[in-house]
């Protein structure tokens, strides 16, 4: 089974089981890695967390059961997963508009969300360059936060003095950003930091990486089209499928060459370590 099947499959688990419990770790065996690998690869290709696509699938079908059946409220909300009819309303009504109870009235407006198909497209006149490198073990140090969105993390690092002291000890920018998964809400745990070969520093958390194989890509160009978000979208979508690697498990690095809001121009490198499939 290639990648792109084992990725339909997951979905097809996920939709037989939205009035169930989704099991995670069954989404790791079809998928063959571990679900960090899986959820940080989903959201890079489809923009939104795992855990978003399926609270999105949930209250699509149960706009259609308020609509089509004559099923209580509170059952609705039970056969999703809700524990209370006000926690239902809440995200119904943040994704509807409307109140569970105004769905089963006529002309209302609702919210559709479709069902993910994942298909291989390359377009081979696109080229991808990348870098192979074998790093020995090393340290990065900086501050690591779980938050509800990517980039939020670098949002605290700027405000809170974090990464003008780290500036000061390395005498460079604090220019890598550790992606170490996504919660099951979405939520991102993610670090920024430097490199460091020292001692550790008080009040600032360090992740030591073992011997790895690196793979590097370049996503460089306006900020303003998204060309971060592109280029891992082509990595998860094309090259890694076609390719002889997979990701490792190991947390992926964003290093940050060149951001310049104000020129709309970056250069970023992309490293992921892998291991042969």
């Amino acid at each position: 089974m290639d990648w792109v099947d084992r990725m339909n499959s997951a979905i097809d688990y996920v939709e037989n089981n939205l009035n169930n419990d989704i099991d995670y770790e069954q989404i790791s065996k079809i998928m063959g890695c571990p679900i960090s690998v899986f959820q940080r690869s989903f959201t890079q290709i489809t923009g939104i967390p795992l855990s978003e696509y399926i609270r999105n699938r949930k209250l699509t079908c149960a706009a259609y059961d308020l609509q089509n059946s004559e099923e209580k409220v509170i059952d609705i909300a039970m056969k999703y997963g809700y524990e209370s009819a006000d926690a239902f309303s809440v995200a119904f009504k943040r994704m509807h508009g409307i109140m569970p109870i105004m769905a089963r009235k006529p002309d209302v407006k609702l919210t559709f969300y479709c069902r993910l198909h994942f298909e291989l497209t390359i377009k081979g006149v696109y080229k991808m360059n990348y870098t192979k490198v074998n790093r020995e073990p090393f340290k990065v140090i900086g501050r690591r936060r779980t938050t509800p969105y990517g980039g939020g993390t670098w949002a605290i690092v700027k405000s809170d003095g974090s990464a003008e002291f780290m500036k000061e000890l390395s005498g460079h920018l604090c220019d890598l950003g550790l992606c170490f998964g996504f919660g099951e809400d979405g939520s991102n745990d993610y670090m920024c930091g430097i490199e460091w070969e020292k001692e550790d520093i008080p009040g600032y958390e360090s992740y030591v990486y073992p011997d790895a194989t690196w793979l590097i890509f370049e996503a460089k160009g306006a900020i303003s089209d998204n060309i971060l978000g592109s280029t891992w979208h082509r990595i998860n979508q094309e090259f890694l499928p076609q390719s002889k690697y997979k990701k490792s498990g190991l947390p992926t690095i964003e290093k940050y060459v060149e951001w310049d809001d104000a020129a709309d121009t970056c250069k970023v490198e992309i490293r992921i370590p892998v291991v042969i499939k």
